[in-house]
């Protein structure tokens, strides 16, 4: 099965054209939310319907990380490891900590619950934001499925968690609905995905001193469906989840190809012991495709 399809001779710097996608892991109901643990050498991911973490390695395969996640969607980890959650049910961003325990890191803007937060990233100092689009999950005829719920504040924002779980500070709220997220190389920029029929696009934005986003301008449009999950590599290139493949883009916003996938994208990772391996989660499954370049996370 062909993996690579290259519109730009720079896409050979990314990955070979022989490149095998693998499907490492299948069986899930919708999966989203990978994020790469270095020292366990593992990926954690959400199986949303499900209402679990899941966790899998090369040398042990798949297991339950978290049976109840609170229908948990975008993951990451902090600068200890711990692990950050986007929480559907409860529409918060919680901390696993190393007892087990769970700390509320953001619940309310204000006195507003929030929307229904989707996808987290932690700056390399530390600092962790995350979106807050008005999705979120309900019953339908016995099935869980998405939906827009009633918002208790006006618009969309992107978040930085403060001290306060009441009061994250609002990044920006130019992002009609913001879903996926990371930083530039030299953090100076946010890239925000729109996962909306009405935009379908991924921004720029540039970061402030006083960690406010502003001047966004569209960065990349996906040709059809809405774009989801952002990753950076070491190059600078961008990694757009989208509905038939990850969408590869250089510094400057020019389309160098597409790593294809069988299944609807939802977010992507880079891991490995190198972070040359690209993990993807499309609906059903767990993907793994090895690059030619480094990801960038942090920690």
């Amino acid at each position: 099965m062909t993996s690579v399809e290259r519109l730009q001779p720079q896409f050979d710097e990314v990955v070979d054209a022989g490149a095998e996608l693998r499907q490492v892991a299948t069986g899930m109901a919708f999966t989203e939310g990978p994020v790469w643990h270095p020292s366990q050498q593992c990926v954690l991911f959400t199986d949303i319907p499900n209402n679990h973490i899941i966790r899998w390695s090369e040398a042990e395969g798949l297991s339950t990380h978290v049976q109840n996640s609170h229908f948990a969607i975008g993951l990451y980890l902090d600068t200890d490891e711990r692990l950050l959650a986007c929480e559907h049910s409860t529409k918060r961003i919680t901390r696993y900590e190393q007892d087990g325990t769970l700390t509320t890191l953001a619940s309310h803007h204000g006195e507003a619950i929030l929307n229904s937060t989707n996808d987290v990233c932690v700056r390399s100092d530390g600092a962790i934001f995350f979106t807050d689009p008005p999705f979120g999950v309900r019953l339908e005829e016995g099935q869980l499925a998405g939906y827009q719920v009633g918002s208790e504040y006006d618009g969309c924002y992107v978040f930085k968690v403060t001290d306060d779980p009441t009061s994250p500070q609002v990044v920006t709220d130019a992002i009609y609905r913001p879903n996926g997220l990371c930083f530039s190389l030299d953090e100076k920029t946010l890239f925000v995905s729109d996962s909306s029929e009405r935009y379908h696009q991924v921004y720029a934005l540039d970061m402030q001193a006083d960690d406010m986003a502003v001047n966004p301008r569209v960065f990349a449009t996906l040709p059809s469906g809405v774009p989801d999950g952002l990753r950076i590599d070491t190059d600078g290139r961008l990694y757009v989840a989208g509905p038939d493949g990850v969408y590869v883009y250089d510094a400057d916003g020019e389309h160098l190809g597409k790593l294809l996938v069988p299944e609807m994208v939802t977010n992507i990772c880079f891991g490995g012991s190198e972070r040359q391996t690209l993990f993807i989660t499309a609906v059903s499954s767990l993907y793994a495709i090895d690059l030619k370049t480094t990801g960038v996370q942090h920690p």
